[in-house]
């Protein structure tokens, strides 16, 4: 005889299995676009004036800590206000450099100061060198994208995808056998 509760809890269970591989997919191809996009374009992955960045250094702490992921909203520099925490490039256009705007000076450039550090930067910022200010703050997940660029990570990720299509597969068998 057929477990009616049994039934519907199976269906909930496959539902929601369902729904996470699912989000799983559309995270893996949104990601696997804007890297394509950037690869194309020579520039750096953004999705509707948005970029994401992993958290190398303490100096925000504890408003932003190491390995945070933050998304960053591309602005112009005349959109900065006193207090905000912005993200722009350092000296070169390899190092990007997250603080918080201090002081806009009369000729626009900016003084910055990380939230942990006892003084201002000691070189005023260039309005042009702004990429965005920080909108959201994701703790710890840099971790996780870190450990997913070794060849272990990606291990995991495939053998997550085979026993994700493999799985469900090998337990209908065994209901359909009883």
């Amino acid at each position: 005889m057929v477990n009616i509760e049994e039934v519907k809890q199976n269906k909930i269970i496959g539902l929601i299995g369902n729904v996470l591989f699912a989000s799983i997919v559309i995270v893996l191809a949104v990601l696997i676009f804007i890297t394509a996009k950037s690869k194309f374009t020579g520039q750096e992955p953004s999705l509707f004036n948005h970029r994401l960045y992993i958290v190398d250094s303490g100096s925000m702490s504890p408003t932003i800590n190491l390995n945070s992921m933050i998304v960053v909203e591309e602005l112009r520099p005349e959109e900065v206000a006193v207090g905000d925490i912005i993200t722009y490039y350092g000296h070169n256009k390899s190092s990007r450099i997250t603080h918080r705007v201090m002081d806009i000076e009369d000729n626009g450039t900016l003084i910055t100061k990380g939230d942990a550090n006892e003084v201002d930067d000691p070189i005023p910022l260039e309005a042009e060198k702004v990429i965005g200010k920080v909108v959201y703050i994701i703790p710890y997940i840099g971790k996780i994208f870190r450990f997913l660029n070794t060849k272990y990570g990606i291990a995991l990720l495939i053998t997550i995808a085979i026993a994700w299509m493999v799985l469900p597969r090998f337990f209908k068998k065994e209901v359909e056998k009883k």
